[in-house]
C-alpha cells in the first residue's frame, strides 16, 4: 500500500508567501501529504461568524496540483480571542478562577458557549473542504484531554454519573468505605465537591469520569464530521502520551507512558483509524523504545494499522538527529504498523511559543541535512511502499495498562520519585531490549476480548483489578497461558477498595504464593543487585523460588517466584529489581539464549498485505553491529542481497536492513 509521508504545514505562519516553493520542496523530497488547519481557528474565523478560508484553499489547491493529499484538522484545541471576550467562562477553572487567555488546551470542553462556537466552525470548515478530492481524511481536535476540568457544572454531571452507577447512597458509601472520617452521605444532595476528598477511590473515579468527558467530546466531533465526509475519507485523532523523563534517565521530557488525561481505548471509538503523536530522544539517547511502546499501544487500540501524525524532525537542540537517525526512526514506526510518517512541522516558526521547536526546515527555510535525509526516506517509501506498507502484527504477548491503577499510584504509590508508568516501562523496555514483541492493551479491552489469542500476559503494577478480570486471568493460566505479574498487582478492586484477604487477591493458588507484609527494601538485594522502593515479603506455598532476598531479616522470604498451575505457569515479581534481573526472568520464561539478538540490535516482524513475512532489523548504535540470519532464506529489499540461515548480516551505525523471507 502507499505509505503517507509528509508534514504539518501552515502557510499562514510563514514570514512571506511561499506555498508553491514549499510544496515543490516537499514533492521533491517524496512527500505526498500535508496536514493543515487544526491550529488556526482565529485565522479561519477572525470574528464571530466571519469566515476566511483563503489559506485553506491555497494549501489544498497547491497540493492537488502536485498530486499530494491533505488531512484537515478541526481547529478546536486553541480558541480565538473573540470567544474568550464573549464569555470568559469558556476557560478551565484553576484554584477557583478561570485561567487567563493565551495558551492552548485550557478551555472547558463542556462549556455550552465553547461547544456552540466549536460546532459552527467545524461545520463551516467541513462544508468548505469535504468536496476537495485530495482531502483524504480528518483529524478531530488535537491531543485531546480533559484539561482537569472542574467547577459546579462538572460536579453536577459527576453526581448524576454516580447516581446512575450506584443507584442508592448506601451502595455508594459502601463502595468507597465513606464512613471513614464521616465522609458518608445521607442523600445525593449532600455530595460535597470531589476536589477536597480524602478518598482515593472516589478521586480516581472522578478522574475516570473526566476521561470519559474527553472521549465523549471526540465522539461528539466525530458525529458532526460524519454528516459531511465522503465514504472514502477517514476520521482520526492524534492520541498522545504522558510526557516525562523516565526513571533513571537524563534529558528532557518526551512521549513516555500512559496518558492520564484521556483513556485511549475508550476514545478510539471516535475514529475510523487511530493516530498518534510520538516524540522521543535522539542523539546518544535514541533507543527506539518510545517508538515501539507508543506504537504498540496505538496499534492495539483497534488491532490495526495506524497513522503517525506527528513526530520530530529536529525540534529541540537535544533532538537534532545524527546522520542516519531520521531514516532509522521512520522505518521503526513502519515496522510497528504505522502507515504514515508526518513531521511537526515542515517549517520552523519565526515567533511565538514554539519558535525553537524546529521543523524539517530551519529558520532560513532552505535545504539542510534533515531535509536531505527526509528526501531519502521519501524516495524509499515510494519505491518499497508496496512491500512494507500496512504490515500486520500477530504478537503472542500482551502487556496490560490501566488508567485507574495509574491514578491509584498518585494516592498509594511506592515512592515520590517512581510513577506507575516507570513500572510499565521497566517491564516493557526489558521485553523490547530482548526483542520480545508485544501488544500494549488497555485493561478494559482485556476484559472484553478472548485472552487465548495470547500466550503470555504481563501486568505491571495492576493495583486496581476487578474480580471479573482476576477470574479471567485465572482461567487463562489454567488453559495453558503464562502470567507474569509485578508487585502491587491485584491489590484492590475497581473502586480501589483493598481486597480483604491474602495478596495477590484471587490468584494465590495460581502464583503458589501469598503475602501480607511489604517493606522498604533498605539494604536487601537480589543476586547482589539493589532493590528499589518496595519489597513484598512473599511466603511460598507450591511455587519454586527463583530468587530470595539477601538480607539478615528478610532473607527467609522469596522475592521472585515461578509456579506451574494446571496447564499454564505464573511468575510473580515481588520487588522492583534492576532491568538486568527482570531480563533473567524473561530469558527463562521465553527460552531466550545468549546468542539471540538483543538491543542495540532490534528485530520487529510482520506480514505485509501480500502475505510476505518481513523482518526489520535495526542498529540503534554508533558502532557497526552484526546479526546472524535465523531465517531459511531471506532477501534484503534494499540491495536484494540474499541470506541463508546462519549467514552474518552487518549493519553500519544507525542503519537497518529489511529482510523478506523468500
Amino acid at each position: 500500500m502507499e505509505l503517507l509521508f509528509g508534514a504539518a504545514y501552515y502557510a499562514e505562519y510563514m514570514p512571506y508567501k511561499r506555498t508553491d516553493k514549499d510544496l515543490d520542496m516537499m514533492k521533491a523530497a517524496g512527500m505526498n501529504v500535508i496536514r493543515i488547519a487544526e491550529s488556526t481557528w482565529s485565522t479561519l474565523e477572525p470574528a464571530e461568524g466571519t469566515y476566511n478560508f483563503e489559506y485553506i484553499d491555497e494549501m489544498i489547491k497547491a497540493a492537488k496540483a502536485r498530486d499530494m493529499k491533505v488531512i484537515v484538522g478541526t481547529p478546536t484545541y486553541a480558541i480565538p480571542a473573540w470567544l474568550y471576550q464573549k464569555d470568559n467562562t469558556v476557560m478551565v477553572v484553576h484554584e477557583g478562577k478561570h485561567l487567563p487567555y493565551g495558551a492552548r488546551q485550557i478551555m472547558d470542553i463542556t462549556n455550552p458557549t465553547y461547544r456552540e462556537a466549536a460546532e459552527k466552525v467545524i461545520r463551516k470548515l467541513m462544508e468548505h473542504v469535504a468536496g476537495y478530492p485530495n482531502v483524504i481524511g480528518y483529524q478531530i481536535d488535537n491531543e485531546t484531554k480533559h484539561y482537569d476540568i472542574s467547577g459546579e457544572k462538572v460536579e453536577e454531571m459527576f453526581k448524576k454519573y454516580l447516581m446512575d452507577k450506584f443507584g442508592t447512597v448506601d451502595k455508594f458509601n459502601s463502595a468507597y468505605v465513606l464512613n471513614y472520617w464521616s465522609n458518608s452521605i445521607g442523600s445525593w444532595d449532600n455530595l460535597p465537591p470531589v476536589e477536597g476528598t480524602i478518598n482515593g477511590g472516589l478521586a480516581t473515579e472522578f478522574g475516570k469520569f473526566k476521561r470519559s468527558i474527553a472521549a465523549d467530546f471526540l465522539k461528539w466531533q466525530r458525529a458532526i464530521v460524519d454528516e459531511y465526509r465522503r465514504p472514502d475519507q477517514f476520521v482520526t485523532h492524534n492520541f498522545d502520551f504522558e510526557w516525562k523523563v523516565g526513571e533513571g534517565e537524563k534529558g528532557i521530557p518526551h512521549s513516555f507512558g500512559v496518558q492520564p488525561g484521556i483513556n485511549h481505548y475508550e476514545a478510539s471509538d471516535a475514529v475510523t483509524i487511530a493516530g498518534t503523536d510520538i516524540y522521543h530522544p535522539t542523539q546518544d539517547n535514541l533507543t527506539g523504545a518510545e517508538i515501539a511502546y507508543c506504537g504498540d499501544s496505538i496499534r492495539s487500540l483497534k488491532d490495526d494499522n495506524y497513522l503517525l501524525l506527528e513526530t520530530e524532525a529536529q525540534a529541540f537542540k537535544e533532538w537534532t538527529p545524527y546522520p542516519g537517525q531520521l531514516r532509522l526512526q521512520a522505518y521503526s514506526h513502519i515496522a510497528n504498523g504505522a502507515v504514515s510518517v508526518l513531521y511537526w512541522n515542515w517549517h520552523s516558526i519565526h515567533n511565538s511559543f514554539e519558535t525553537y521547536w524546529k521543523g524539517v526546515l530551519s529558520h532560513d527555510l532552505e535545504s539542510n541535512p534533515v531535509y536531505e535525509e527526509a528526501s531519502i526516506i521519501g524516495k524509499e517509501f515510494s519505491k518499497y511502499g508496496e512491500i512494507i506498507g500496512g504490515i500486520k502484527k500477530y504478537n503472542k504477548v500482551a502487556l496490560i495498562v490501566d488508567n485507574q491503577s495509574m491514578d491509584a499510584f498518585k494516592w498509594f504509590g511506592i515512592s515520590d520519585t517512581c510513577s506507575y508508568t516507570d513500572i510499565v516501562r521497566w517491564m516493557y523496555d526489558s521485553l523490547y531490549e530482548l526483542n520480545i514483541e508485544c501488544d500494549v492493551i488497555d485493561v478494559h479491552k482485556c476484559e472484553k476480548i478472548s485472552l487465548n489469542r495470547y500466550e503470555t500476559i504481563i501486568t505491571p503494577a495492576l493495583y486496581s483489578a476487578s474480580q471479573n478480570l482476576i477470574d479471567k486471568l485465572k482461567v487463562f493460566v489454567q488453559d495453558g497461558g503464562r502470567l507474569i505479574s509485578s508487585f502491587k498487582s491485584f491489590f484492590a478492586n475497581e473502586n480501589l477498595t483493598v481486597y480483604p484477604d491474602k495478596q495477590p487477591h484471587g490468584l494465590t493458588d495460581v502464583f503458589g504464593i501469598s503475602y501480607n507484609q511489604f517493606t522498604e527494601p533498605g539494604t536487601a538485594t537480589i543476586d547482589g543487585e539493589e532493590i528499589r522502593y518496595w519489597a513484598e515479603l512473599v511466603n511460598v506455598k507450591e511455587a519454586e523460588i527463583f530468587a530470595k532476598y539477601e538480607h539478615k531479616y528478610w532473607g527467609e522470604y522469596a522475592g521472585i517466584t515461578y509456579n506451574k498451575f494446571v496447564k499454564g505457569d505464573a511468575w510473580y515479581i515481588g520487588c522492583f529489581t534492576s532491568k538486568e534481573e527482570l531480563k533473567k526472568i524473561y530469558k527463562k520464561a521465553f527460552s531466550i539464549s545468549e546468542d539471540d539478538p538483543k538491543w542495540p540490535l532490534i528485530v520487529r516482524s510482520g506480514i505485509n498485505p501480500s502475505g510476505e513475512k518481513l523482518h526489520f532489523i535495526f542498529n540503534y548504535s554508533q558502532n557497526e553491529e552484526s546479526i546472524i540470519c535465523k531465517y531459511e532464506k531471506a532477501m534484503n529489499i534494499f540491495d536484494e542481497k540474499t541470506y541463508a540461515k546462519g549467514d552474518k548480516i552487518s549493519l553500519r551505525d544507525y542503519n537497518l536492513v529489511i529482510l523478506k523471507e523468500v
